[in-house]
């Protein structure tokens, strides 16, 4: 994602934007989660961050829940 210039006009109006949704991606994850993605400087970076952290599909942790919800009873 490109970043406008500096002497863009758009440039506050990004940077406003980008200030409030890095914001609610931080306030959104725990705290451990968080202090690992603070550095990072944009929206776009954070989301790719995360995206590539928890988008894996782990198939013992789906057949482990699977399991414990077909054990549940009321």
């Amino acid at each position: 994602m490109a970043i406008p210039a500096l002497d863009d006009l758009n440039r506050n109006q990004w940077e406003r934007c980008n200030y409030l949704v890095r914001s609610w991606i931080l306030n959104s994850v725990t705290d451990p989660i968080a202090s690992t993605i603070v550095f990072l400087e944009n929206a776009f970076d954070v989301w790719c961050d995360l995206q590539e952290r928890f988008s894996k599909v782990d198939r013992i942790r789906i057949a482990t829940l699977r399991s414990s919800i077909n054990n549940l009873k009321q």
